[in-house]
């Protein structure tokens, strides 16, 4: 008799399992504070010591512009706070501004999105002391290609993907005011 109090109907089980098995699979995005506050943590930052580029969560083994080793990764948790600690005034030419079309004008027989980007939400200059290296393009966090602007470009463009995510990362590297980011959801 105790036993059939502790019985629970199939039903009740798999609705148990489904919301373990979500908390398990979201648990890595989340840390828990000393009061149980729920927060988004950012991955882990990784800066090429060659080239300049940034990864999300790990090093990898061969950095996906240069091919230098991962030795040559250093980890910068901090690296967008301290631009944005460091120059808080330049946020409004340094920022990425990124749209998404959900279907473009330039390639409509293919299905795919448009994703556009320019540097700040007031056009950065392109000098030879000041300018916008190189900007990166992720797709939750993976990264997908990287565009080189020279002086005689603006730090504006668009690419076209199918690649699914949730989420549309930019990276951009000033050589004055160091790196800046911004994101979107891609849905």
């Amino acid at each position: 008799m105790d036993q059939e109090k502790n019985c629970v109907s199939r039903r009740e089980f798999l609705s148990a399992a489904a919301v373990a098995a979500t908390v398990m699979a979201a648990g890595p995005m989340f840390k828990v504070s000393a009061k149980s506050e729920m927060k988004m943590a950012m991955p882990d930052i990784y800066v090429c010591g060659v080239c300049g580029h940034v990864e999300f969560g790990a090093a990898p083994e061969n950095c996906p512009i240069c091919h230098a080793p991962k030795e040559k990764f250093t980890e910068k948790n901090t690296l967008f706070a301290d631009a944005m600690k460091k120059f808080p005034e330049v946020s409004p030419s340094h920022d990425p501004v990124i749209s998404i079309k959900k279907e473009s004008g330039l390639v409509p027989e293919i299905a795919c999105k448009e994703v556009s980007v320019r540097v700040g939400k007031h056009m950065h200059p392109m000098e030879e002391a000041h300018h916008i290296k190189f900007i990166d393009f992720y797709i939750d966090d993976k990264f997908v290609t990287r565009f080189f602007p020279n002086l005689k470009q603006y730090p504006a463009v668009s690419y076209y993907t199918n690649a699914v995510g949730s989420k549309v990362r930019m990276v951009e590297f000033c050589t004055v005011h160091d790196y800046w980011q911004a994101e979107m959801a891609m849905a």
